[in-house]
């Protein structure tokens, strides 16, 4: 592990080469538009194990974007590995069912007890978009109520502008390419003001408000006490759905959730992620009445890849492990261990700790206070001294995401988190 920074064009020699060798033929020379922030470019990898990851220049990091989330037992788990290896034997698409689908759905609904039924696919993206098709099929409405802040996949209408909702709500701004009237079917305001989405509803027949039950995707931001509890109200009164976006805290913020945790459930709930140990896979739970179109093929839901049998063997065996070895206890102490490092270290030098619960947080350089929304937390945020910051880690061997949200494995040691906070007063003082 590299334990001081270096010229980035003798470190990176060879990241930056294969860079230049893919945005030849691949667009950007990345695959996934999230993947094009990072210096001095996007980094070619090579292999992972456990919480380390390795570049192509042989630089090795402790790696808390763990795959955006996904590996929650580090990389290449044992017992996920010898899982796959088994599958391999056996096929991979079939074009037909296979008996793991029912051991994974028994496992998950067991674990969750509010589902009753699911459907497995591919990606968040996917099922966001199939919640909301199912919302408007029972409903027979189509205004969809999001918030600013949060994020639910790639897809039209779900993907809009990243500013400010419009004042007070209304139709976002989409991006080039993205069609302005699908959009039209989205409603947007801020997070966590209520008295906003009660003005939502007497102006719209809501089909379904759609959030994060903890908003990851700007900063690490909780729902003010009772907020959810009041959303909920407003769409059994109104005779919305309710659709809790877990892509990301599912299985991190407890076996349950980040609902499990915060006592309080919606009527759809969406899986990914860490579902499935960074196999491909997401899953849709929700009733038996709520999913009774699409099992009978009135509410479409299709998939070449969905269930693939080594990404569903994957998921059963992480299944298994967050069951029977129970990792949260310990996973929580580590990452608060962390985020109380963090604050110690840092939090003179402006560093502040977004942190809720589980294993994931966000840094930034702003105010010590918690954060609101998401207009709250750009006005208390020094994007360009995060990139400085984040430069600095990456230099030194330590590896967040690149904007700046942590993710924890059972794999982070007492030791790496350690490293991790001395790589951390190395990193400040170089600013």
């Amino acid at each position: 592990m590299s334990s001081n920074s270096e010229n980035p064009s003798q470190r990176y020699t060879k990241s930056i080469a294969a860079h230049e060798r893919r945005s030849r033929v691949i667009a950007g020379g990345v695959n996934s538009n999230v993947r094009l922030m990072s210096r001095p470019v996007p980094l070619t990898f090579t292999r992972a194990h456990g919480a380390m990851i390795w570049d192509i220049d042989g630089n090795e990091y402790i790696d808390y974007a763990a795959g955006m989330g996904p590996t929650i037992l580090g990389h290449n788990h044992p017992r996920v590995l010898a899982a796959v290896q088994q599958a391999l034997q056996s096929g991979q698409c079939f074009a037909g069912q296979h008996e793991l689908e029912a051991e994974f759905a028994e496992r998950l609904i067991g674990a969750v007890p509010w589902i009753e039924n699911i459907r497995i696919g591919l990606a968040g993206s996917d099922m966001d978009l199939l919640a909301v098709r199912i919302a408007k099929a029972v409903t027979g409405r189509s205004k969809v109520l999001r918030f600013t802040g949060h994020y639910h996949g790639w897809i039209d209408p779900l993907l809009v502008g990243p500013g400010a909702a419009p004042t007070p709500f209304g139709t976002p701004p989409v991006g080039p390419g993205q069609s302005v009237a699908a959009a039209s079917e989205i409603v947007m305001c801020e997070w966590n003001d209520v008295s906003l989405v009660e003005q939502v509803f007497a102006a719209h027949q809501i089909a379904c408000v759609i959030m994060e039950p903890i908003m990851c995707n700007t900063g690490v931001i909780p729902a003010q006490p009772g907020y959810i509890e009041s959303v909920k109200a407003l769409c059994k009164q109104h005779g919305a759905v309710l659709v809790i976006d877990e892509v990301i805290t599912g299985f991190r913020v407890g076996l349950q959730g980040a609902q499990g945790h915060l006592g309080i459930t919606g009527d759809i709930t969406l899986y990914a992620k860490a579902i499935a140990s960074g196999y491909p896979m997401a899953a849709i739970g929700t009733s038996r009445e709520l999913m009774a179109g699409v099992g009978r093929g009135e509410v479409n839901h299709s998939g070449t890849y969905n269930s693939g049998y080594l990404s569903v063997a994957a998921a059963v065996e992480t299944m298994k492990i967050l069951v029977e070895e129970n990792p949260y206890p310990s996973l929580q102490k580590n990452t608060v261990r962390l985020v109380e490092g963090l604050r110690k270290v840092g939090g003179g030098k402006g560093l502040a700790v977004d942190y809720v619960a589980g294993s994931l947080f966000q840094v930034r350089f702003g105010s010590q206070e918690p954060m609101q929304n998401r207009e709250h937390f750009v006005k208390n945020s020094d994007p360009q001294k995060l990139m400085k910051f984040l430069d600095a880690l990456q230099d030194r061997g330590v590896r967040p995401t690149s904007r700046g949200l942590f993710f924890v494995s059972v794999s982070h040691d007492e030791r790496l988190i350690d490293r991790t906070l001395e790589i951390t007063e190395s990193a400040l003082a170089s600013m």
